[in-house]
């Protein structure tokens, strides 16, 4: 067993994720048994000066390296100790207002720890979990007596991690040659250690122990590609005509988006009406069609803090002033290239986070990082006339 670590992240490193300032506070090895042999992969736990802890787990396939983070969150149904302990594989439990399936129940173990772990972890610890899938999403149950905790998974692309702790874009991008030989010596086999959502430990909170989620036996699902916007519809200096109205491109902004399971650019454009005020024009491929949104900046009379806005999920319902309506897609981005000035809300270099929540007063966008948060309002554009 190696417990070097295949990766540029080191205890000590600060940086933002999900709209939260992190420092790392210690990487952890863990390990797990199947077939005989040990699986080992490394996480670093996250501290945002709370006593609760996040946690950015890397395990390598095929010499490149995946990533996830986890935070925790409270069930809409939860279970007791005793009925975690009674699920098995394909059962259904409702974690999230979800019906969900149970693929994993298992136990790890830690291995080595560098740096300042919580009290509650220590080599030699093992601990009990299950994980559970649904349409492209993972939870994770831990318990420990008579306490359950509960965990939400999320994919990162290893350039938003780079970039996420302030590192060379391509620091992550390949896994360690002696990593992934380690792997070869220990005998994982490639259809045994899929990543279809998960393969990643998990933290344990409140002075109890962990768990893990454990890679499922499916078939390894093909890399997640960045879709490449089209070719510019606009360009700086374009006049265009929307509902009668005249307004000019002052901006235009190629934006990269990621969201789990897919990533893909967008193109921007801040415009101004004949008073001089600014909108935000986005340009959407699906299926071949282009779909434009014409926003507003939106002046919240009480908007809400970036961590508030950093807790909502997809089906969660969204009251803002006089907008109501339900959170559709959770995204973060970067700048990819721009043209003229920058865009309120959107973060020139370094990441930014959104929700878009759909109501019957149209949509509703939310911009934040670790500095503040900007809200857009906006609506589908039926007719663009470039001049």
């Amino acid at each position: 067993m190696s417990t070097a670590n295949p990766t540029p992240i080191r205890v000590g490193m600060s940086g933002t994720f999900a709209g939260k300032s992190y420092s790392i506070i210690a990487r952890v090895v863990m390990g797990m048994e199947d077939q005989g042999e040990t699986y080992y992969w490394n996480e670093f736990y996250l501290s945002d000066g709370s006593d609760r802890i996040a946690m950015l787990v890397c395990e390598e396939v095929y010499g490149a390296q995946q990533w996830r983070l986890f935070t925790e969150f409270t069930p809409n149904t939860p279970l007791t100790a005793r009925e975690a302990g009674l699920k098995k594989v394909g059962d259904r439990v409702n974690l999230d207002g979800l019906s969900t399936e149970v693929t994993v129940v298992d136990e790890t173990r830690v291995y080595f720890i560098e740096g300042k772990a919580p009290d509650w972890v220590s080599v030699g610890d093992v601990a009990q979990y299950f994980n559970a899938e649904a349409s492209g999403k993972m939870w994770v149950v831990s318990w420990s007596g008579d306490e359950v905790e509960y965990y939400r998974g999320m994919q990162l692309h290893p350039e938003m991690v780079a970039q996420a702790l302030r590192l060379p874009p391509a620091s992550l991008k390949a896994a360690s040659t002696s990593a992934a030989s380690g792997n070869r010596i220990f005998g994982i086999g490639a259809a045994l250690f899929t990543f279809a959502i998960a393969g990643f430990f998990l933290f344990r909170g409140c002075g109890r122990s962990h768990s893990i989620v454990k890679p499922s036996t499916n078939p390894s699902p093909p890399v997640v590609q960045r879709r490449p916007a089209p070719a510019p519809l606009l360009t700086v200096g374009t006049n265009l005509v929307i509902a009668g109205q005249s307004y000019r491109v002052i901006t235009h902004r190629v934006t990269g988006f990621t969201k789990v399971n897919a990533q893909w650019n967008t193109h921007h454009y801040q415009i101004t009406d004949d008073r001089g005020r600014t909108n935000l024009l986005t340009a959407r491929v699906q299926a071949a069609i282009t779909n434009w949104h014409l926003f507003k900046t939106h002046a919240a009379t009480r908007p809400p803090a970036p961590t508030v806005a950093a807790s909502m999920r997809v089906g969660e319902q969204v009251l803002l002033d006089d907008f109501s309506g339900t959170v559709v897609e959770v995204l973060m981005s970067r700048e990819i290239s721009r043209h003229g000035p920058p865009i309120e809300g959107f973060a020139p270099n370094g990441l930014t986070y959104h929700y878009l929540a759909s109501g019957t007063g149209g949509i509703l966008m939310a911009c934040w990082d670790g500095q503040g948060i900007t809200f857009y309002r906006g609506h589908l554009v039926a007719q663009l006339t470039p001049q």
